[in-house]
């Protein structure tokens, strides 16, 4: 009896190393996989972004509220068919929909183009300051 317990007691074993070997990568892999993430997202951060890319970011930053202002603008201002119209009758005014979407998207422009505006000054003072040091 005891010669047949024998294998069992060999395969039990072996199944409990690889129970601990498969915990044991478990575990590396989602050390491994936060360790990425922590990666990534420092790398793909907005403020490394600026400093990697100042100029780049703020080109992106500047075309970015031209086309925003175009598209808001076009909202809220009337179109070339709605000045066609004949003179006898009154131009309506914009909705209160669109009003408060031109407010908002006028307050975001003006908040981006300050942002972009305070990166650039906070890198070309850093700059300026590293390059007084040298």
């Amino acid at each position: 009896m005891g010669k047949k317990t024998e294998p069992l007691k060999n395969i039990e074993a072996r199944i409990h190393e690889l129970e601990n070997s498969i915990r044991e990568r478990e575990k590396q892999l989602k050390e491994r996989a936060g360790q990425f993430k922590k990666e990534l997202q420092e790398e793909f951060s907005p403020a490394e972004l600026v400093k990697k890319y100042p100029l780049q970011t703020t080109g992106i930053s500047l075309v970015f509220g031209f086309f925003a202002g175009k598209i808001v603008r076009s909202i809220v201002s009337p179109s070339s068919c709605r000045n066609a119209q004949p003179v006898s009758q009154p131009k309506s005014e914009p909705s209160e929909l669109k009003s408060a979407a031109a407010s908002i998207g006028i307050d975001v422009l003006r908040s981006s183009k300050d942002l972009a505006f305070s990166y650039l000054k906070s890198y070309l003072d850093n700059k300026l300051k590293s390059g007084k040091n040298t």
